[in-house]
């Protein structure tokens, strides 16, 4: 019988990171201060000076941390798709389950991190949002390109806005879970991720097909009329009238 291996001891960075990623999303980054990060990690503050330096550099090292591999773990996924695909493009069906999966993994694994996500959302600081930006630039930037070789006849906005919705639906439906699974006579279906996934796949992918045969919600504004351009019995009684 082999002998297990002992944990790895995390370093003074990874506990910091940890106990930071914990109280920012439980209570806020605005509410968390330095000092409590460290009175909870059992270390002097003089450890995040010597790290991280600020508590600006904290927070996007524990949002980067969290964040990157995420969407290491997506565009890898594009790739074999894309790659699977040949010459043709991938299934609508392929892109969104690359594109949420790693996301319900992650929450699966640390759900701390949707967490930090609705409090991104409900904390908005604007050098923040910038770095966030780039993070994802280049997952939207693919996923838009594939979304669009997928469902050619959709105008690329479209697509946009409705990948936009499918992702933050997600993200709200693993941020109030808890209170759905409170309410009589309801249950989740997050019990089975498997099944989760397949529905939220097939019910994104029948929506996007959808706007392609769907007219408009709102109309297109009308250009402003010019000074002739009037209904023809109003130009007649105007030239009769010697206006």
């Amino acid at each position: 019988m082999k002998a297990k291996k002992p944990a790895r001891i995390k370093t003074t960075e990874e506990r910091l990171l940890d106990t930071a990623e914990r109280l920012f999303a439980r209570q806020g980054i605005r509410a968390t201060s330095l000092r409590e990060i460290t009175e909870q990690t059992r270390i002097n503050i003089a450890a995040v000076n010597y790290h991280f330096r600020t508590k600006k550099a904290l927070v996007r090292s524990v949002i980067e941390r969290s964040f990157k591999p995420l969407n290491e773990e997506r565009l890898r996924r594009l790739d074999e798709i894309e790659a699977a695909a040949g010459d043709g493009p991938p299934s609508i069906e392929a892109i969104l389950g690359a594109l949420f999966l790693p996301m319900l993994r992650s929450w699966k694994k640390n759900r701390n991190f949707v967490l930090l996500s609705g409090r991104l959302q409900n904390e908005p600081d604007a050098d923040l949002h910038k770095f966030i930006i780039r993070l994802y630039a280049e997952v939207i930037e693919r996923f838009q390109a594939a979304t669009m070789r997928a469902l050619p006849e959709t105008p690329g906005p479209d697509l946009f806005f409705w990948m936009h919705y499918l992702f933050g639906g997600m993200i709200h439906t693993l941020l109030s879970i808890e209170d759905l699974e409170r309410l009589p006579g309801r249950h989740s279906m997050l019990e089975d991720t498997d099944r989760f996934l397949a529905e939220l796949v097939s019910f994104g992918a029948a929506g996007l097909r959808a706007i392609q045969k769907s007219a408009p919600l709102v109309p297109s504004p009308r250009p402003p009329k010019s000074g002739n351009d009037k209904p023809a019995d109003v130009r007649r009684r105007t030239r009769e009238a010697g206006v």
